[in-house]
């Protein structure tokens, strides 16, 4: 009897696979080599891999002499790309596996049911053309692993050929991703002599996040003063921004002279929308700021519930659920309905645009819950946090009554000046039952049109603000949308280019958290308490980068992704994309391999805690600090400034100017802490041995100096980089998620 071979992504998969099948397969032991083996009936053989069993070759693979990190070498471009078994014993060991079973004589189609999105698709695929398989091969894609929804999909299955569009933008990425990280990460360490890690989404989070602290740093608060009115329930804020308290005193006395009535009262009532659905990043915006949860933490705790079965599949963009789901949405509302017969029977199925919407789908629908109702106590703290957060935005979206409000509108004028006030009274809770809207309450006092108001304008002090720090959310939406408003208009009149920003991301769904780690661990960025921040490491990887001309930030990458969404929709090869790629990294090469050595630009280290003044010593004053104006002292071991919260300091024994050949003096301090900068002549390269001259600068960050050199007489050999053609009202008390009374759990 012939079977089918059904190859599971990871072994909980090829589980819950099994669990659905009727009958339902036995375990069949590994010869009891191993805890491994397969499931398997009259009908089915279901195995698994461990995720990328395989992975691309090294460079060093395709040639010995790439062991050798040399820039001449560069670009690296195989003229076609191979894959190999990974080193772990475990996978080679799976890999045999499959390859022995994919042989069997009564196997005679192969499912790929890797997970439903290009990564997935393409793990199973490797697997099968390393292996040689000649059998059909059919596509498994599951939008969620409940049991019912696993049978049905096993009885829909179309052939894996219908996917090739997805696999080949599954492949492009990766090859490309190959390519830039390989060539730009060997010739941005050969340069700079510190290894750096380049990737085309690593690097433009990293760069965004250091533009942002830059400016926060440089930011200047400037204050400023408005007239303000709050009395009686009524506060009026003028549009005037005053530049002293005696100009705004002088508006305050104006206003307050003036007489001030109510010229228009407007009330109606309006229906609030509904939220819709999460998308993977919006959930990870939500648990960053409620809970301070990792963008990778929030994915690893959806995938856990996924796999068991409680939720929807967790890396999609989209707030949508498709069409032909509607039964499947009634089906979750009956379970929802079981489990929790008290405090969600407001859910009904509504039949919405805004809620079923194929065209804003691309893979997979917003995350759900499924009809699978867990035992929501029994579930880890960090699980049942998600798992609530998305079954109570599914409740909201679903919610049979309207948040209504009745909105009155207030225009107050006193021959000066408009002001317009708003404020809601809730008639009807609706979904605010589950979740609190984003707004708070504004309660507006009891005046009608023609009243009168006493005004009591007085100056109120404010200060401008720094741009704020990227959270999780923010940081989120901006790899979403790296896109401004500005740079959109400026960007209209071309067609295709608007075309592509709209639909062009930093990264994915599925690849984002890990990226965004990775450039954590590898020390260039920090989170804490939900902020990103830049390190000296992370400043000097974009400061090294902008001096090679190696630019991976957002303009390069909306070609790149162009080209990626051009390959998903049939309108360009993988070959093709490679050959643009192959191009590129020609020319920005070439311009790195133009650039001065790095030899001489030495990223930030660590010092000593900053010298400080004996008590009561009076210390020969050099000159006065660029940074904060305090005096610059001549200590035992440094030149400093004498104010204790400044860290502008220089070491006599500083390696760095040890390392050029001018070791530190007196006269290099004066210049340097003076003026923030200093010309050396007769500096010696450690690489040639060659004498030049060059100005060296200085910034302290995180405390510690870092130096970096500009050549005023030399003319910069780097070519220019690419770029592209030019309120709500409060809630009712929010619904807790209680125990399921006779929940169902299969």
């Amino acid at each position: 009897m012939s079977k089918i071979l059904i190859i599971a992504e990871k072994p909980s998969l090829a589980r819950n696979i099994a669990a659905a099948v009727s009958p339902r397969p036995s375990w069949v032991s590994d010869g009891g080599k191993s805890r491994s083996g397969h499931y398997e009936n009259d009908g089915y053989i279901i195995a698994y891999a461990f995720g990328h069993l395989l992975s691309l070759f090294d460079a060093e693979d395709y040639d010995a002499s790439f062991r050798s990190w040399r820039s001449e070498c560069l670009p690296i471009i195989p003229q076609s790309f191979r894959y190999k078994v990974s080193g772990d014993a475990g996978a080679r060991a799976q890999y045999r596996k499959l390859e022995g079973l994919l042989r069997r004589d009564d196997v005679s189609a192969v499912v790929n049911a890797g997970d439903s999105d290009r990564e997935g698709e393409i793990i199973i695929r490797n697997i099968l053309t390393q292996a040689g398989n000649t059998k059909p091969v059919f596509r498994l894609w599951m939008p969620d692993q409940t049991p019912r929804t696993i049978a049905a999909e096993l009885s829909a299955m179309k052939s894996d050929s219908d996917y090739d569009s997805l696999a080949g933008e599954g492949y492009a990425r990766t090859y490309i991703d190959w390519l830039y990280g390989i060539n730009l990460t060997r010739m941005a360490t050969v340069k700079s002599g510190r290894l750096l890690r380049v990737g085309r989404v690593t690097s433009p989070i990293v760069t965004a996040i250091c533009e942002r602290e830059r400016a926060i740093r440089a930011f200047v608060p400037e204050k400023y003063w408005l007239a303000t009115h709050d009395a009686g329930g009524l506060k009026l804020v003028s549009d005037i921004k005053c530049g002293s308290p005696s100009e705004c005193s002088e508006l305050c006395e104006r206003y307050n002279a003036a007489e001030t009535k109510v010229t228009k009262k407007k009330t109606e009532r309006k229906t609030m929308p509904r939220p819709r659905l999460f998308s993977l990043s919006d959930l990870q915006g939500k648990a960053g700021k409620e809970w301070k949860f990792r963008p990778q933490k929030t994915l690893d705790v959806l995938q856990k519930l996924y796999e068991a079965g409680y939720v929807s599949y967790p890396r999609t963009n989209s707030q949508y659920m498709a069409t032909a789901e509607k039964q499947k949405a009634k089906d979750i509302i009956a379970a929802i309905q079981k489990a929790y017969p008290g405090p969600f029977r407001g859910v009904a199925f509504r039949d919405s645009r805004q809620i079923f919407d194929d065209s804003k789908i691309e893979s997979h629908s917003g995350l759900t819950p499924t009809y699978s109702i867990p035992d929501v106590k029994s579930l880890p703290e960090d699980e049942q946090k998600i798992y609530a957060a998305v079954f109570k935005r599914f409740c909201s979206a679903f919610c049979a009554e309207d948040y209504t409000v009745d909105r009155t509108v207030l225009t107050v004028e006193n021959g000066f000046e408009r002001f317009s006030l708003t404020g809601d009274i809730v008639v009807t809770p609706g979904y605010t039952r589950f979740e609190p809207p984003t707004k708070k309450q504004t309660v507006l006092p009891s005046l009608e049109e023609g009243d009168t108001v006493t005004p009591r304008f007085r100056p109120e002090e404010k200060e401008t603000r720094p741009p704020d720090h990227y959270t999780a959310e923010t940081l989120n939406n901006y790899l979403k949308n790296p896109y401004s408003a500005g740079e959109k208009k400026e960007l209209s009149d071309d067609g295709e280019a608007m075309e592509v920003i709209s639909e062009v991301e930093l990264g994915t769904e599925a690849t984002r958290a890990g990226l965004i780690d990775a450039a954590i661990k590898s020390g260039y960025i920090t989170l804490s308490r939900n902020r990103y921040g830049i390190t000296s490491e992370g400043e000097y990887y974009v400061d090294s980068l902008a001096k090679l001309g190696i630019n991976m930030a957002k303009d390069r990458t909306l070609g790149l992704s162009k080209s990626l969404k051009q390959v998903w929709k049939g309108i360009k090869t993988v070959d093709a994309v490679l050959a643009e790629a192959e191009s590129d990294l020609s020319a920005v090469c070439a311009g790195a391999m133009a650039a001065a050595p790095d030899a001489e630009r030495e990223p930030p280290k660590p010092r000593r805690s900053k010298e400080k003044a004996p008590e009561g010593a009076e210390l020969p004053e050099v000159c006065r600090c660029f940074r904060c104006g305090g005096r610059i002292v001549e200590g035992k071991r440094s030149w400093f400034c004498s104010n204790p919260d400044c860290p502008v300091c220089l070491e006599r024994d500083d390696r760095y100017f040890e390392k050029i050949g001018h070791p530190a003096d007196a006269p290099l301090a004066k210049a340097l802490l003076g003026t923030g900068k200093a010309a050396l002549d007769g500096l010696v390269s450690s690489r040639s041995g060659k004498t030049y001259s060059a100005v060296v600068n200085v910034r302290f960050v995180s405390g510690a100096p870092a130096y970096r050199m500009e050549f005023p007489d030399r003319k910069s050999p780097l070519p220019a980089a690419p770029h592209a053609a030019a309120a709500p009202a409060a809630p009712a008390a929010e619904a807790p998620l209680p125990e399921p009374g006779g929940g169902n759990k299969t």
